[in-house]
């Protein structure tokens, strides 16, 4: 089936105007997408019903049983209470993100800063925390609550090793900027550590070992090993080959290279450190502030309320804003972790990390009476069809037990979203589009090291804010020219694919379940077809249906709906929504728009 593209989002794909990848501008501009984009306006806010458009999807019976935000029972309003203390989204992690609260005020007045920063997870506290060191007037702007985003469903390693293998940024990028890449590692988690101890931050710091081994110990897995020996030493590392001789207490792993002084942390107990630390400095810290608009120097909150300041700083793990030089190049994944109790002491307290793609990251959790063998991995793209979902939770837990044989029962299970770039290294430093503005920062592409990622952040920009040199700006720079080899063109097609997908959704019959509403188990969801127009329906656990416009609010992809997390995933950018169509996860600043039932 073939569509045009049309020419608002022909401009809309082609609008920033130095986005430098030359595999997405030569796509766009040979009209390869045109195949395959179809751009759809906004849905209408109170029907999906057009005069003369076809019966809806919904019987009449049916339809008696949408209910939507503004009907919903008193069992459903009170589930969604929390909405009204920003706290949708929550998982039960190791770090009990379940009973994450508001502790800052809501912002209510119009105020000026010489910096305003969106986003309060380790990023822009990070930011923050260097700014008002530094005598800034710093604004802090937090949708929902401190800890309430990623950071809460980290795994919080701060890595030395670059799990983006040393040897292949040596590849793609020289051997320089593997060195600065390594000293970036060390710099992050020695100013971690300096900052608890000056800020008496008790989060359970501490340094560990970090273990590299290989996935299967074939040849050419073994030759990657001992490349990325060799390039650990040339990038800095005093790294060891080890046999740790199949230690039930080291998961059966033999060989491994050794990266010591890595650490771990408690990351929710170290950024309400960090908010505390700024507040107490002058700097001001506001919850539940979901940013609406960001033009030029200006931020305004969905209430009306304006923050203006000399610069901006957009750290909400995906920038909020439509710029393609950012979102091309970065794509959203889904990670997957769960939490086994073990007996105090029965595993070496270190990191380990194996050389798969995805790969696997594997540490430890202290608790009281027992440890937790916290096991990461089975990454995948953002927003695939819920059919494509292998319970991925499954296969983590047999792959941890056929290797750390002392793990017992499940505690914790949930999952992460990370952002990958196609060549590998963060985005941090001025949006590359002009329009925004001068002094307007993006701090982004965390590549699945958001913890360390988010340090360098706090280090970087703080200089760049201020106008101070950092070998790091170009390495790091959202405006660099992306490597031109192999790996990262297959990257940029990847993520193409993806946002075509996503967008050739929006066309009719495609993209839609092969199920009837009638035959939606409870709490599961569809995207189905009403008229030209695609709606997602989710039933809750009482069997009542509720239905949103399917087209995330960002830049109009379709959404899916995941299975594993109760949400709609956006598979262009990223945009998480849970089942009721609030917005988890940016770049999406708004909500699904609540569809009312037919009459």
């Amino acid at each position: 089936m073939s569509f045009a593209l049309s020419e608002s989002c022909y401009k809309q794909l082609t609008s920033a105007s130095n986005l430098r990848m030359p595999l997405l501008n030569h796509l766009i501009h040979r009209r390869s997408l045109s195949t395959l984009i179809l751009c759809q306006p906004p849905l209408p806010s109170k029907s999906l019903r057009r005069p003369g458009a076809p019966a809806p999807l919904f019987s009449k019976a049916e339809t008696r049983s949408v209910v939507t935000m503004a009907t919903m029972s008193q069992g459903v309003e009170q589930a969604m209470k929390k909405a009204n203390d920003g706290l949708y989204g929550l998982r039960h992690t190791v770090w009990d993100q379940q009973d994450v609260r508001p502790e800052y005020p809501k912002i209510t007045k119009d105020e000026t800063a010489d910096v305003v920063i969106v986003g309060a997870g380790i990023f822009g506290l990070s930011i923050a925390y260097n700014l008002v060191k530094e005598g800034k007037k710093v604004v802090v702007l937090e949708a929902k609550a401190i800890g309430s985003g990623m950071t809460g469903r980290t795994t919080a390693h701060l890595m030395a090793w670059n799990d983006d293998f040393y040897y292949m940024v040596a590849q793609r990028h020289g051997e320089d900027v593997a060195k600065l890449v390594g000293d970036s590692h060390r710099a992050a988690i020695d100013f971690v550590e300096r900052t608890v101890r000056e800020e008496n931050i008790d989060c359970k710091f501490s340094r560990v070992d970090g273990y590299l081994f290989p996935h299967e110990e074939s040849e050419e897995v073994m030759g990657m090993l001992n490349k990325e020996f060799e390039a650990s030493k040339m990038a800095g590392f005093d790294v060891k080959m080890v046999d740790l001789k199949k230690d039930p207490a080291c998961g059966k792993i033999a060989n491994a290279i050794l990266f010591p002084n890595n650490a771990d942390f408690h990351p929710l107990m170290y950024i309400q450190g960090l908010a505390k630390a700024v507040t107490n400095r002058g700097g001001k810290i506001y919850e539940q502030c979901r940013v609406s608009k960001n033009e030029g120097h200006k931020v305004t909150t969905e209430d009306g309320v304006t923050v203006t300041a000399d610069t901006v700083v957009l750290a909400t793990h995906s920038p909020l804003n439509h710029n393609l030089a950012i979102h091309a190049r970065q794509e959203a994944q889904r990670s997957y972790v769960l939490g086994f109790k073990l007996k105090k002491g029965s595993v070496k307290k270190a990191q380990w990390w194996d050389t798969n793609s995805p790969y696997h990251y594997i540490r430890i959790e202290e608790k009281d009476d027992f440890d937790v063998l916290v096991v990461g991995g089975n990454d995948h793209p953002t927003g695939i069809k819920g059919k494509d979902y292998l319970d991925p939770h499954s296969s983590l837990e047999k792959w941890a037990r056929d290797r750390w044989t002392e793990a017992g029962e499940v505690l914790y299970k949930w999952t992460g979203q990370v952002y990958k770039p196609i060549d590998t290294l963060h985005l941090l430093g001025p949006d590359p589009k002009p329009s925004l503005g001068e002094n307007v920062y993006v701090a982004t592409g965390d590549s699945g090291q958001g913890m360390t990622g988010g340090t360098i952040a706090g280090i970087l920009l703080k200089d760049l804010i201020l106008k101070r040199e950092n070998p790091w700006t170009r390495m790091y720079s959202p405006s660099r020219l992306p490597s031109p080899d192999l790996s990262t063109a297959q990257a940029g097609t990847g993520i193409v694919e993806q946002t075509v997908k996503g967008y050739a959704s929006n066309a009719p019959l495609i993209g839609t379940d092969a199920i009837n509403i009638a035959d939606l188990m409870p709490t599961t969801g569809a995207i189905k077809q009403e008229s030209l127009n695609k709606v997602a329906v989710y039933k809750d656990e009482n069997g009542q249906l509720y239905k949103y416009s399917a087209v995330c609010p960002h830049l109009k992809c379709t959404v899916q709906w995941n299975p594993v997390d109760k949400s709609w995933d956006c598979p262009c950018h990223g945009s998480i929504f849970d089942a009721y169509g609030r917005c988890v996860n940016g770049p999406a600043k708004a909500h699904l728009s609540p569809l009312l039932p037919e009459n």
